[in-house]
């Protein structure tokens, strides 16, 4: 059976395995530098870069794929979705040609851009994919499987690199490098053969293109009660978002909006933020380096821990799949948030205490503290963020919504990883207060202004919205019931408002 022939669960599973092997290498084009800048094959190919030049080298992918969010919220619309990806992955290609080709810096940094912005393209596009075509109850553990597999990725290229350390001459960092076309070359293939999203095709107006879909991803006829009702909402809710006044740049910043436009946007930016700034990279990076300079451990058994704190991280990501619709999002956030303050506070302690008392057991324990913020990130701030954003936005403008807010992640990334390797040489274990106390912040704003989405359609949370609470924990208290109820009720005076003859401007982004 073939991919165009798919109906019901196993079409949108299919869909969730092509967006499992883009997030894979989202995951692999995270790590994959990590292991391979301090080997000496890398080092004589670029005449050993100083510590700032590299530390360019690995960030800058960052600052790519903040522009490739930035792309896709200018063309993700006219392209789709899946065309968007099919995109993407092309341009990924071209990246890794360049880097694994490159024989100067500036050929090498310019690889690593090109290869962000594909990134960039592809994390603002798959999540809003798998949320459109996901049912309410899935849609969450779907995404937060893409997050999983992720951590997958960093794994595969973590062990990759350890393994070509034993190789010799150039392969050994050019191999890893251009083994990111494989990841490329098969999320194109599976994703060419999959079916647009039905909620952008019904915005476009291709009503029997987008009811064809719609009824294969619930593997129903078109006259089924399910189907008429989900249809019935998604149309609703374009109608309303419709009704509204045409949105420019200065409407949404300054005037107010039925659809809380700017709330939304900025839920979705802080909140890819805030996973950032809780330092997780900096974990992860760093595990190693604590082992070496701190414990006294060589490279080769530091790179060891590093890789067991590599495995523990993708074991703890697959647990959320089941805790991020049981428990919620917004459970799921505080909890970790309150974990992760806990875990900085107590690695402070025990690096502080075991470097002035040189007790390695203290030391030790820092390092435990590190695998425990791991698991605690896993089961909390490594897919939430993901999942919010195309929840929380409409349709009309979800890709610009999703683009905002991941084109902060990669520009939270950016700024942490220039800063990162010159705050730890100058004051050491001490700059990781930054990241405990940013944690401690994040619990009341979680608390005041997130809004619970488990278990929503992405209709009933337009409604929420447009209901005007501005308390995150308000959202918890309305029934699925009473939103789809409001939702008509306010279609049906948006239509006779109009057909009364003042007709109002479609929103166009």
């Amino acid at each position: 059976m073939g991919f165009t022939t798919l109906r019901g669960d196993a079409l949108v599973n299919a869909i969730t395995c092509a967006s499992a092997a883009c997030f894979l290498l989202f995951g692999y084009d995270n790590g994959v530098f990590a292991g391979i800048i301090n080997t000496e094959a890398f080092l004589s190919q670029f005449n050993y870069p100083s510590s700032t030049l590299t530390g360019t080298i690995v960030s800058i992918y960052n600052l790519g794929c903040f522009l490739g969010c930035i792309i896709a919220g200018l063309i993700g619309r006219r392209l789709g979705r899946r065309l968007t990806i099919i995109v993407s992955q092309w341009v990924c290609i071209v990246g890794t040609i360049l880097q694994c080709t490159a024989f100067t810096v500036g050929h090498l940094i310019v690889g690593r851009i090109v290869t962000g912005v594909a990134t960039g393209m592809a994390t603002s596009t798959i999540p809003t994919w798998v949320s459109e075509t996901a049912r309410a109850n899935r849609r969450g553990p779907l995404v937060a499987l893409q997050l999983a597999i992720v951590s997958g990725g960093i794994l595969i290229a973590y062990w990759l690199d350890y393994g070509m350390l034993y190789a010799v001459g150039q392969v050994v960092w050019r191999f890893p490098v251009a083994f990111q076309a494989v990841f490329s070359i098969a999320t194109i293939c599976m994703v060419y053969f999959l079916p647009e999203s039905p909620r952008l095709l019904y915005d476009k107006g291709r009503i029997e293109e987008a009811d064809q879909i719609l009824c294969r991803l619930k593997d129903k006829p078109i006259d089924h009660p399910d189907i008429i009702r989900e249809r019935t909402e998604i149309l609703a809710a374009i109608e309303l978002e419709h009704s509204l006044p045409k949105m420019t740049v200065r409407r949404l910043l300054f005037e107010p909006s039925e659809l809380k436009l700017l709330r939304r946007i900025i839920i979705g930016f802080s909140c890819q933020c805030i996973q950032q700034l809780t330092g997780i990279a900096v974990v992860i990076g760093y595990l190693p380096y604590v082992a070496h300079n701190e414990i006294g451990l060589s490279q080769n058994l530091a790179q060891i821990m590093g890789g067991i704190g590599a495995v523990i991280y993708f074991i703890a990501s697959f647990p959320p799949i089941y805790f991020v619709e049981r428990f919620g999002r917004r459970q799921c956030l505080i909890f970790g948030s309150i974990g992760m303050t806990l875990c900085w506070t107590l690695l402070i302690i025990f690096l502080a205490l075991g470097e002035q008392r040189n007790n390695k057991g203290l030391l030790y324990a820092g390092i435990v503290m590190m695998y425990i913020y791991q698991i605690i990130f896993a089961f909390s701030w490594l897919s939430v963020p993901w999942i919010y954003p195309p929840e929380i936005t409409p349709l009309n403008v979800r890709h610009i919504g999703a683009a905002a807010a991941t084109s902060a992640e990669w520009l939270t990334a950016f700024l942490v990883s220039e800063v990162t390797p010159t705050a730890v040489t100058n004051i050491g274990f001490y700059y990781y207060i930054v990241f405990a106390v940013v944690c401690a912040a994040s619990i009341p704003i979680v608390y005041f202004f997130y809004p619970e989405t488990a278990g929503r359609t992405l209709e009933e949370i337009d409604m929420l919205f447009a209901a005007g609470s501005i308390h995150g924990r308000d959202f918890e208290e309305a029934s699925p019931e009473k939103m789809h109820d409001e939702l008509m009720d306010r279609v049906a005076v948006s239509f006779v408002e109009r057909t009364d003859g003042e007709t109002k401007d479609t929103i166009h982004v």
